[in-house]
């Protein structure tokens, strides 16, 4: 029956915990998972309906730690749409909050005063923002001696994540500012990886809202503000903030203190939102990226594409940096501890470990590669060499537990899901590997491939053979037969015999792997990234340039 079900949404951590959870707190009653990918991708309306068809004991959101429940106030109401008795958040410690109908009835005030203040910040916000990337920037003139050569903006005043490719950038763009010698601080939400560099950390101060939305948008101001009393005083050579949804405090902070901003552009959000990570208030979204690409002074790109991009929005050429990401090579080698990786799981020398590591997300490839394992393993008796091989998928994302449950016949034996693991442990899974797979898929409205990620250059680091996808960036960074296999993107058969091809013939893999490594040394350092953006800040020339593109490369 119906009312014996206990569905649950996996938000973050492991199903094993959350399904261990189920069972001792529900006992008897059956779990129906749902995808969390199908939700999101549904929008509004869908997920309403969506919800609208469970009926049950209990609707469970569980997350790795639960203050990371992005709204707390709607998952609660959540249970106006869904037919369960109870809807729960649950976390991996065992910590749980059971909700039924009076406890939404008691939190109906703090609701009522949550939601007023967020319509107070949607409307105030919309109206300063038109008026915000309408209004041409005048800067003046550069001081040729400053204290600080670059405030490092890191404005996510939700970001809980422990890992994945932002946290990769932040990290690897300071280790290779520091040998420089360039004076830098760091403003964040949160605690960040600096590498030696003076952390300013100014958390969020609200408590009371809907929408994560109004978080993001009203943060803008406090960090803004709190930006400015700390660097009150100081010369400041230029700002550096990553581009992300609903920010603006880089641009804010650029007009008020009248110093260059330096924007690190890794896509269109307003594109993202489209096409792969749907948003809500996209109107807004819009007016934040507006603003923030009109003020930046230099807008550094990963990709030809991005700045084909920018251009023919209508930013000027001399405003673009186009500055793939990179890697530590000290720190990403072969021989750093991939030996251990392989004991705990506890396969032998003989055996043939492939490995990804990245989003479980649509545009990384995890569908096709999900597939291409299937067809790998479909008949590992008949060839000794397909019964070798071992797939090491590290990492989480939204398609995951789908991933899971797809490869479970395998699990523990042919494949192996770590979960997420520290950045500082990633090195050590990439050396377990003898294979290194990046299957990116083409955009889905058919443009140029404009990524550029992190984890190609530590792939290309650890001297391994690489299957990769023949996609614009990557290709340009791989070159086929000499420092990499390339496939079609999305072409699993392909996938699955190049697999088994680098498989077979250790020599292959070898002379790739030193020739990717050598490519990395050559040019794709996180040193060589930091010294590009360097060079453009310190220089008077260019300092000049980004004070005169101020007010006339507004798009």
């Amino acid at each position: 029956m119906s009312s014996d079900r206990v569905y649950l949404l996996l938000l973050s951590g492991k199903s094993s915990d959350a399904i261990a959870f189920i069972s001792g707190r529900y006992p008897g009653s059956e779990c129906v998972v749902l995808s969390k990918q199908d939700l999101r991708g549904a929008g509004w309306l869908g997920q309403i309906q969506a919800f609208r068809r469970i009926d049950g004991r209990a609707l469970v959101f569980f997350l790795r730690e639960a203050s990371e429940l992005p709204e707390p106030q709607l998952t609660v109401w959540s249970g106006l749409f869904h037919r369960c008795a109870l809807t729960v958040v649950a976390d991996s410690s065992g910590q749980f909050v059971e909700y039924g109908t009076w406890d939404r009835l008691r939190l109906l005030p703090k609701t009522l005063a949550s939601a007023a203040i967020d319509f107070f910040i949607f409307a105030l916000g919309f109206l300063l923002l038109q008026l915000f990337r309408n209004e041409v920037q005048e800067t003046s003139e550069l001081p040729k001696e400053v204290d600080l050569d670059l405030a490092y903006l890191y404005p996510y005043p939700l970001d809980t994540a422990l890992a994945g490719g932002s946290h990769t950038h932040v990290k690897g763009f300071l280790s290779g500012v520091a040998p420089s010698g360039a004076r830098c601080e760091v403003f964040s939400s949160r605690s960040l990886p600096t590498q030696g560099f003076h952390l300013h950390v100014i958390p969020t101060s609200r408590r009371r809202f809907l929408f994560r939305e109004s978080v993001m948008l009203s943060y803008n101001v406090r960090f803004a503000l709190a930006v400015r009393k700390l660097l009150r005083g100081i010369r400041v050579g230029a700002l550096y903030q990553r581009h992300g949804r609903f920010v603006v405090a880089g641009a804010l902070l650029s007009k008020w203190l009248n110093v260059p901003l330096v924007l690190e552009f890794n896509g269109s959000e307003s594109w993202i939102a489209k096409y792969w990570t749907p948003a809500r208030f996209t109107k807004w979204l819009c007016l934040c990226e507006r603003a923030s690409l009109s003020r930046a002074h230099l807008i550094v790109v990963v990709s030809e594409p991005l700045r084909q991009e920018l251009l023919q929005s209508g930013v000027s050429e001399e405003k673009i940096l186009v500055n793939p990401n990179g890697v530590d090579p000290e720190v990403f080698h072969p021989g750093c501890g991939g030996q251990g990786v392989r004991g705990r799981l506890g396969v032998t020398e003989a055996e043939i470990i492939v490995a990804f590591v990245g989003t479980f997300d649509q545009w990384h490839g995890t569908v096709v590669l999900r597939q291409a394992i299937e067809q790998c393993l479909e008949n590992p008796k008949v060839d000794p060499i397909v019964a070798r091989l071992r797939f090491l998928l590290v990492g989480e994302g939204p398609l995951s537990a789908d991933m899971r449950v797809a490869l479970r016949a395998y699990a523990g034996k042919h494949v192996f899901f770590t979960g997420l693991v520290q950045h500082s442990e990633v090195p050590a899974h990439l050396d377990a590997a003898d294979i290194l797979v990046s299957p990116h898929v083409p955009m889905p409205d058919g443009r140029p491939f404009f990524g550029s990620p992190t984890k190609l250059f530590e792939y290309m680091a650890m001297a391994k053979g690489i299957v990769a996808s023949d996609l614009d960036q990557l290709s340009c960074v791989l070159k086929h037969r000499h420092s990499a296999w390339l496939v079609e993107p999305g072409n699993v058969p392909e996938l699955a015999s190049a697999i088994i091809l680098l498989a077979r013939d250790p020599d292959l893999r070898k002379r790739l792997g030193e020739n990717a490594r050598e490519s990395i040394l050559a040019g794709h350092t996180w040193q060589h990234n930091a010294n590009r953006v360097l060079t453009r800040v310190r220089s008077r020339g260019s300092a000049g340039e980004l004070a005169h593109t101020a007010s006339t490369g507004v798009i």
